[in-house]
């Protein structure tokens, strides 16, 4: 009897070990690991834009449910089903803009079978862009006054337009806010012609077959035509309030003359002050001698940027 009991208690031993064993096996896998896309992880947004996050989540031990958190409250629903495996899923959530207004965390937080939790977690700086002026429809003439080439002076932040001898006599006060020129190389002149807009700082000297005028202490401006891939940035240009898409424009390769721009083109400039902004060739009418014109709309920073 004592042989058999001696028995039983082996078995009952080895049995408690070997589940012992077992179960330990089962809980030693390593915790779940979050992992986000090389686009999606820490990054500066603008405020009220909508952003996107997305990566992969891997837990050895599977995958029991997976929890967001924005900053520290939750974020949406908890997630227990729908994985791509049971060890391995991905991640994709969108953040609406109205709930993007300041910089925060945004936490995935995933338990497995075994309850070892895994974390990971980006930062999303919120930017808030600086306050920018509209102005719709400048006018600007070819030949104001019968001036064959001369063109229109215009002020791009107080948007306002000078043929040459208005400019000159008004003096230092009007020269000091001028800070594009413009012509057009074709007789019928308007935006099918040959417009060009340039910095004032270049009548130093003749541009024009037609026009010798100097306008002396002339601003310094630079102009960049938009790429196609740019000009989609600003296509919602009734809704840009901040100067977020403007500050961003590069402008190391603009220059003091473009020429041939069209109907919808977008010019970017650079004020002499450092402010930049961007116009819209929205219209214009054809005309011979004073009654031709161009019209841009302008958007231009408030501030100068800080350097």
């Amino acid at each position: 009897m004592k042989k058999i009991n001696v028995l039983i208690i082996a078995v009952i031993a080895l049995t408690t070990a070997f589940m012992t064993s077992c179960k330990n096996d089962i809980t030693d896998f390593a915790a779940p690991t979050v992992t986000f896309g090389t686009d999606t992880g820490n990054q500066t947004v603008m405020a009220n834009s909508d952003v996107a996050i997305a990566g992969e989540i891997y837990a050895a031990g599977e995958i029991k449910q997976i929890v967001y958190f924005k900053d520290d409250a939750s974020f949406g629903d908890v997630i227990t089903s729908g994985f791509d495996t049971d060890t391995t899923t991905h991640f994709s959530m969108s953040i609406p803009g109205d709930q993007v207004t300041e910089t925060f965390t945004f936490e995935v937080q995933v338990t497995d079978k075994n309850d070892k939790i895994g974390k990971g977690s980006v930062t999303i700086t919120v930017q808030q862009g600086q306050p920018v002026v509209k102005f719709s429809g400048l006018k600007m003439y070819c030949a104001q006054a019968g001036q064959y080439g001369n063109g229109d002076y215009a002020s791009l932040t107080t948007f306002q337009t000078w043929n040459h001898s208005q400019a000159s006599g008004y003096g230092a006060d009007t020269i000091s806010v001028i800070d594009v020129w413009y012509y057009n190389g074709n007789y019928t002149k308007d935006l099918g012609g040959n417009p060009h807009l340039v910095s004032p700082d270049t009548k130093t000297t003749s541009i024009s077959t037609h026009d010798g005028l100097i306008l002396s202490n002339a601003n310094a401006t630079m102009l960049r035509i938009l790429t196609t891939g740019e000009v989609a940035d600003f296509s919602d240009w009734a809704n840009i309030n901040d100067d977020y898409l403007i500050s961003s424009i590069d402008m190391s390769n603009a220059i003091k003359n473009v020429g041939d721009f069209a109907q919808g083109d977008i010019i970017a400039f650079e004020l002499q002050d450092g402010k930049k902004g961007v116009m819209k060739a929205v219209g214009g009418t054809a005309g011979y001698n004073s009654d031709d014109y161009i019209l841009v709309d302008v958007i231009v920073q408030e501030q100068a940027p800080v350097k």
